[in-house]
């Protein structure tokens, strides 16, 4: 039985350096894996960081934007009201004084509703 163990040994041994080759090609290839993963997660948050302040900034000057062509938009209609004669003005000027009794009366209107609507919620 002696020489049974004798060759065993032998034939262990003899596999011994490609199995030990094996196992570390493994180790390697599970570490190189691991760093492209851990590498790949690490640029999609950073990336995921950069897109939302690239689409803040976006939204900010979209923004700016239309409160900048509502401005020039007032400024047009501010001048062209000073442009006209003196007997337009003053019939404008009527008009506007009657707008403006319409929108103070909607506004009251658009508050009381809103203050229904707020009453009834805290019912609930």
């Amino acid at each position: 039985m002696s020489q049974e163990k004798i060759d065993a040994y032998k034939k262990e041994k003899s596999g011994r350096k490609e199995r030990i080759a094996k196992q570390k090609k493994r180790n390697k290839i599970l570490k190189i894996t691991g760093i492209i993963a851990g590498a790949a997660i690490v640029i999609a948050i950073a990336g995921a960081i950069v897109w939302n302040r690239v689409e803040a900034s976006n939204a900010a000057a979209e923004a700016a934007a239309a409160a900048e062509v509502e401005a020039t938009a007032e400024t047009d209609t501010t001048s062209e009201n000073e442009a006209e004669p003196s007997t337009e003005t003053e019939t404008s000027t009527e008009t506007e004084t009657s707008s403006e009794s319409e929108t103070e009366a909607s506004t009251e209107e658009s508050t009381a509703a809103t203050e229904d609507a707020s009453a009834e919620t805290s019912a609930e």
